[in-house]
């Protein structure tokens, strides 16, 4: 009988064969989780009916803050309707502690008690598995000064404006500033500077874009206003 969860759609949870990532010894960085090792292995835990944010930092609380980044950002890039407040405020504090340099990820007890949907979230971090599996071909440990500890508290400030973005409730404002936090996590799950780099370029993009759809309702509502009132 079928337990409401997506099949596990990897044949194994390790990283594709035919990426070589190197090893500490031949490469100077050290051995990576990969992405699609987490969200393998996220899709497969024993999970309740329902999902609560404090059990995902308990999930993925060794993973360091690009996991819990990448597995929060997912549903605001496909998107699904309703989380981009759910997941916006976790980020925006996840990127606060990156940012102060704490070790691990922390919730405080009202966020940590929110609760989404487990068939729902599950269903959408599968649909979006391939598309990393791909992404994943490309990530390679490069450019180690974009994921120093020095970057990481800087990436932690981006994260917090990006989330405080996509927190707001403004059409089509929270596939741009979650894909670029997307980028940014996978960059700092695998030790990749590039896909950083990437995720930073992405995230000046998706400000530029939130802000002209702001001025484009801005503008609109004093188009009305003058036609109501003069």
């Amino acid at each position: 009988m079928s337990d409401g969860r997506p099949p596990d759609t990897s044949p194994d949870r390790q990283a594709p064969e035919d990426v070589d990532r190197g090893d500490a010894a031949t490469t100077g960085f050290p051995p990576v989780n990969p992405a699609s090792a987490v969200l393998d292995d996220f899709l497969n835990h024993d999970h309740g009916a329902r999902i609560a944010l404090g059990d995902l930092v308990g999930i993925l609380g060794d993973r360091a803050f690009g996991a819990l980044l990448l597995i929060l950002s997912i549903p605001n890039i496909l998107p699904v309707p309703g989380l981009s407040t759910a997941t916006g405020l976790p980020m925006l504090l996840i990127g606060a502690q990156i940012a102060a340099g704490r070790d691990r990820p922390w919730l405080p007890r009202r966020l940590a008690a929110l609760t989404l949907d487990r068939d729902a979230f599950l269903r959408v971090i599968a649909k979006a598995k391939p598309r990393v599996d791909r992404l994943e071909r490309h990530l390679r440990p490069r450019l180690p000064a974009m994921t120093a500890p020095t970057a990481e508290r800087l990436l932690g400030v981006a994260v917090m404006i990006l989330a405080g973005i996509l927190a707001l409730p403004v059409v089509f404002g929270n596939q741009p500033p979650a894909f670029a936090i997307a980028l940014i996590a996978l960059g700092l799950i695998e030790k990749d500077g590039a896909f950083v780099v990437a995720g930073l370029v992405a995230g000046l993009i998706a400000i530029v874009i939130v802000a002209a759809v702001l001025f484009g309702f801005g503008q609109a509502g004093m188009l009305i206003f003058d036609k109501l009132f003069s």
